[in-house]
C-alpha cells in the first residue's frame, strides 16, 4: 500500500511519496521488496495515489529489484482497509 499522503510524516511527505522516503539509504519501500523477494514472494502489487507517477519512476516494473511490478491506482483515498476490496 503506497497510496497515502503520509499526513503523519509532514513536512518530510510534502514534496515526497512516503515509499520514497530513506532509511539506512535506502528508499522504505526498497525495504520491503527486499524482504518480501528474501521470503520468495516476486510478484508484488502496489496500490498508489498521492505522488504515483514518483513511485513508478523509481520503481519501475520491479526488474532491478528483483520483482515484478502491478501498480494499481486508487483514485479516491480509501483508507487502511479500501485497499483490499
Amino acid at each position: 500500500m503506497a497510496g497515502g499522503e503520509g499526513a503523519r510524516l509532514r513536512p518530510l511527505t510534502s514534496n515526497m511519496p512516503k515509499p520514497l522516503l530513506t532509511v539506512a539509504g535506502r528508499p522504505m519501500m526498497e525495504h520491503v521488496l527486499n524482504l518480501v523477494r528474501r521470503h520468495g514472494i516476486t510478484d508484488v502489487v502496489v496500490t498508489v495515489s498521492f505522488m504515483a507517477n514518483a513511485i513508478r519512476d523509481f520503481f519501475g516494473d520491479g526488474s532491478e529489484f528483483g520483482v515484478e511490478l502491478t501498480y494499481v491506482d486508487e483514485p479516491a483515498p480509501l483508507g487502511t482497509a479500501g485497499s483490499s476490496t
